[in-house]
C-alpha cells in the first residue's frame, strides 16, 4: 500500500508541475522510487555537482520528460535545485516514520504507536498487502515480517529472494531465521544460509523434533506445485545418517530411501515371523496423513492395503455369484495393491518375495473357496454384446482384451464426473479363458474362432448397422448408434513383457478414462466396458512352484494354464470339464494360480480357472440426466441422403416456439467431414422455433455432417451426405 500512496502523491504533483524534487535526508525512502510511473525520469543529485548536472540534463536532453530529482539532502541545503524547490513540486521524505503515520491516519483513520524500525519494515514489506493488513499492523496484531512466507521463498530461491530485500529487511530476516534454527548468525552467501536451514529442517524431521514454524514451512513447500521441485533436489542430495531407525522419523518426511527401508524391514519381519505391528502402524500414519503427499510413493498405500486386508465375509460367499460380488466389493482392492507392489519392487526379489508369500496365503483362501464350488460354474459370456446393445439407445461398448476386474474397478473409480451413473455388473467367462474363446463368445460365435472378421460378422447378424473399430481410431466423425471399440493393449503388453508390462497398466487406465469421457462428448448415452478374460500374476516363480505336467494320452496338449485332451485324464487333483473345445473333448485346470510346467515366459498368464481370470467386468456408465439445452436437429436428412447437383443445404431446426422468450438460445458447431477428417466448421446460434439454412458446395469426398454443442462439444445430431445415384436434374436444363 505504501507504494500506492507514494504513487498517488507523485501523480498529484505531476498534474501541476513537470518537475518534482524528492528529499530523503535520512536515506530511508529510496525504496519507494521503484513505484514511480514508468514515464517519469529520475535524476539523482547527492552533491552540488550532481545538482548542476541534473538541472542541465532536465533542461536540455530531457526537456520533454517529466523529471523527479531525488536527493539525500534537505531542501534548504540544495543550491542549483533550489529554484525547483520554490517553483515546482516538492515531496519531503526526510522523516519516513512521520510520512507513513500521516498516510495511515489519512487512509484508515488510525494513529499508530508502533516504533520507527517496525513501521519502516512494514512499509518495505507492504507491497501486495491491503488495508486490512495495515490496520492489523497499526494495531500491533500482526508482525510486519511474515517469516513463514519469506522463508519459503528464500529456501526455494535464495539468491533471488535476497536480491528483493534491502539491507534492513535482510538483516531482520536473517537474524530471525538464525534464531529459529538456533544457530549463531554469520555472514555467508544466501545459498549457504538456505542449505543450513534445510539441514536443520531435515535433521529435525529425522529426529521427529521439528518446531512448528519449520514444520509449517516444510508442509507449504512440499505441497506447493511450483516450489516442491527444489525441495526434492535438497532431499535427493541430503545424506541420511548411517544408523537410523526409519520408524522414529516424522511420518511426513520427504525421503524415498526411508520408505524403502520401512518396507524392507516389513519384508524381513514377515520372512522370519516377527511382529509387524509397529511397522504397519507407522505406514498407516504416513499414508493417512494428507501432508507432503507428493513425497509419499503410491505403492506405500498398496503395502498398507496388503497388510491390513481381512478375509472377513468370505464365509458367506457360498455361490460363484456371491464370490464375484465379494471379489468386486472387497478383494479387487487387494489384487490392485499387489499388482502395484509388483511394479514397485520387481527388481528387488529379496524384499518382494515375503510380500508375495503373504499375499499367496490370503489368495489361497479365496481359491479354496472358489474350487469348492467347481461343479456349479456356468459361464454367461456367450452373446454378451448382443444383450448390451439390445437397448434402443445410443450405446458404445469398449471390449478390452485381458482386462482384470480389479483394473476395471480402478478405471471407473477414477472417473470424477458426478453426472455419470456407474453400474458394476459382472459375468463369468467361458473356459478356457483365452482370447479366441472369450472374444468369440462375446460376439456371439457358436464356435471359437481366431478370425476377427468371423466374430464381427456374428454380431452384425443382429445389428447390421453396428460400427466396429479400434479404440485408438475414435474421433469426432464417429456417429454410429451402436459402436464396439476393441482395445488389445493390456493383453498384448502382458504377453510380450510379462511382469515388466504391469507398469504400463496405469497409463492404460488413464487412456480408457479419457476415451470414456470422449464417448460421452460424442453423445453416447451408455458406455459399457467389458473383456474376454482376466489374468493372474504369477510373480516370482521357481520351477518347484509350477504345477507338474499331467500324465495323459498322446493327444493331450498342455498349455500354461490348462490342459486339453481327447480322452479323460486320471488325475484327481485337477478340475475336469467335459465339452468340445477345438479338437479336444476334455479340459483340465489346476486348483491354483500357478502355471503348469511348460515352455515360455512366466509372470503374467491366463486361460485358467481362478476368480481373477473368470470374473469379468460388465461395467455400465450412463449420464444421470439428459441434455436440458434447447433441442436442435438436422431437419432435412432425407435430402442430404440424396443430394442432386453440386450444392446442398443443411437445415438446422430448434424446438419450441419463437414466443418462448425465456428459453435459452443454443450455439452449435456444424462440422463437415471427409472420412474422419473435418474439412469445414461453422458456428450457428439458434433460438426456440428457428430454422437456419446453410448452403455448401459438394466438394470431393464430403460424406457426413455432425452438429455438436459449441460449449461442451457433445454431439447433438448427425447425418450422412450422399450424392443421388439418379441423373442430376441440372443436366436437363
Amino acid at each position: 500500500m505504501i507504494g500506492i500512496w507514494f504513487k498517488e502523491d507523485i501523480e498529484r504533483i505531476l498534474a501541476e508541475h513537470r518537475y518534482i524534487v524528492i528529499t530523503d535526508a535520512k536515506e530511508e525512502g529510496e525504496f519507494l522510487l521503484k513505484f514511480l510511473p514508468q514515464e517519469v525520469r529520475v535524476l539523482n543529485a547527492k552533491n552540488d555537482w550532481e545538482e548542476l548536472e541534473a538541472k542541465y540534463h532536465a533542461e536540455t536532453a530531457y526537456a520533454n520528460d517529466k523529471i523527479v530529482f531525488y536527493t539525500k539532502r534537505k531542501a534548504d541545503s540544495l543550491n542549483y535545485l533550489q529554484e525547483y524547490v520554490q517553483t515546482a513540486g516538492l515531496l519531503v521524505l526526510d522523516d519516513m516514520e512521520a510520512y507513513i503515520k500521516a498516510k495511515l491516519l489519512q487512509t484508515i483513520g488510525k494513529n499508530t504507536h508502533i516504533g520507527h524500525d517496525k513501521l519502516l519494515l512494514a512499509a518495505k514489506l507492504s507491497e501486495g498487502k491491503n488495508l486490512n493488513w495495515w490496520k492489523s499492523i497499526a494495531d500491533g496484531i500482526t508482525e510486519p515480517l511474515q517469516l513463514e512466507e519469506l522463508l519459503l521463498d528464500f529456501l526455494n530461491n535464495p539468491v533471488a529472494t535476497k536480491q528483493q530485500m534491502d539491507d534492513m529487511v535482510w538483516n531482520v530476516f536473517s537474524s530471525e531465521v538464525y534464531r529459529i534454527i538456533e544457530k549463531t548468525a554469520t555472514e555467508q552467501p544466501s545459498e549457504a544460509m538456505a542449505q543450513e536451514v534445510v539441514n536443520v529442517m531435515f535433521h529435525s524431521l529425522i529426529s521427529n523434533s521439528i518446531n512448528d514454524l519449520l514444520l509449517n514451512v516444510y508442509y507449504q513447500w512440499a505441497d506447493s506445485t511450483e516450489k516442491s521441485s527444489s525441495l526434492r533436489i535438497y532431499a535427493n542430495n541430503y545424506a541420511l545418517p548411517n544408523s537410523l531407525n526409519p520408524l522414529d522419523v516424522h511420518p511426513d518426511h520427504p525421503f524415498t530411501e526411508l520408505d524403502n527401508m520401512v518396507v524392507k524391514a516389513l519384508s524381513q519381519a514377515m520372512k522370519y515371523g516377527k511382529d509387524t505391528t509397529d511397522i504397519i502402524g507407522f505406514i498407516k500414519k504416513r499414508v493417512q496423513s494428507k501432508k507432503a503427499l507428493t513425497f509419499k510413493p503410491a505403492w506405500l498405500q498398496s503395502v498398507l492395503t496388503l497388510c491390513a486386508f481381512s478375509i472377513n465375509g468370505m464365509e458367506d460367499a457360498t455361490t460363484y455369484e456371491k464370490i464375484a460380488e465379494y471379489y468386486k466389493q472387497k478383494y479387487a482392492a487387494l489384487d490392485t495393491a499387489m499388482r502395484k507392489i509388483y511394479v514397485a519392487w520387481l527388481n528387488d526379489e529379496s524384499t518382494l518375495r515375503p510380500l508375495q508369500e503373504y499375499y499367496t496365503v490370503i489368495n489361497k483362501i479365496l481359491l479354496d473357496k472358489w474350487y469348492q464350488l467347481e461343479q456349479s460354474y456356468n459361464p454367461n459370456q456367450q452373446s454378451l454384446l448382443k444383450q448390451i446393445l439390445a437397448d434402443d439407445i445410443r450405446t458404445a461398448v469398449i471390449v478390452c482384451d485381458g482386462l482384470r476386474l480389479e483394473i476395471a474397478e480402478t478405471i471407473v473409480s477414477g472417473i470424477t464426473d458426478r453426472n455419470i451413473n456407474i453400474t458394476r455388473n459382472t459375468a463369468f467367462a467361458v473356459l478356457p479363458t483365452v482370447t479366441e474363446n472369450g472374444m468369440s463368445a462375446l460376439f456371439g460365435c457358436n464356435e471359437p474362432s481366431t478370425n476377427v472378421q468371423i466374430r464381427f460378422n456374428a454380431i452384425k447378424t443382429y445389428f447390421p448397422e453396428v460400427e466396429i473399430m479400434s479404440l485408438d481410431k475414435l474421433n469426432d466423425s464417429v456417429t454410429a448408434k451402436k459402436l464396439i471399440l476393441n482395445y488389445g493393449d493390456i493383453d498384448q503388453v502382458g504377453e510380450k513383457k510379462q511382469m515388466g508390462g504391469l507398469k504400463d497398466i496405469d497409463n492404460y487406465e488413464l487412456e480408457l478414462r479419457e476415451r470414456i469421457a470422449t464417448l460421452f462428448k460424442l453423445g453416447y448415452e451408455k458406455v459399457v466396458i467389458t473383456t474376454d478374460h482376466g489374468f493372474v500374476i504369477t510373480g516370482i516363480l521357481d520351477e518347484a512352484d509350477k504345477e507338474p505336467r499331467p500324465i495323459g494320452g498322446l493327444s493331450s496338449k498342455v498349455e500354461e494354464r490348462y490342459v486339453l485332451s481327447e480322452y479323460p485324464i486320471q488325475n484327481h487333483k485337477l478340475i475336469e470339464r467335459e465339452g468340445k473345445y477345438l479338437n479336444s473333448n476334455y479340459q483340465y485346470y489346476a486348483k491354483t494360480d500357478k502355471p503348469f510346467v511348460s515352455k515360455g515366459a512366466y509372470g503374467y498368464a491366463h486361460g485358467g480357472f481362478t476368480p481373477q481370470e473368470c470374473i469379468i467386468p460388465v461395467y455400465q456408465l450412463e449420464m444421470k440426466q439428459g441434455d436440458m439445452s434447447l433441442k436442435v436437429c438436422i431437419a432435412n436428412k432425407k435430402d442430404l441422403n440424396e443430394v442432386t447437383g453440386n450444392y446442398f443445404v443443411i437445415k438446422l431446426q430448434a424446438d419450441g416456439k419463437q414466443s418462448d422468450l425465456f428459453t435459452q438460445e443454443r450455439k452449435v458447431r456444424l462440422m463437415l467431414f471427409v472420412g474422419n477428417q473435418i474439412v469445414n466448421t461453422t458456428i450457428h446460434t439458434l433460438k426456440p422455433g428457428t430454422l437456419i439454412e446453410a448452403e455448401y458446395e459438394l466438394s470431393s469426398g464430403i460424406n457426413k455432417v455432425v452438429v455438436a454443442d459449441k460449449e461442451t462439444s457433445v454431439q447433438i445430431d448427425s447425418c450422412e451426405i450422399k450424392k443421388s445415384s439418379s441423373r442430376d436434374l441440372d443436366d436437363l436444363f
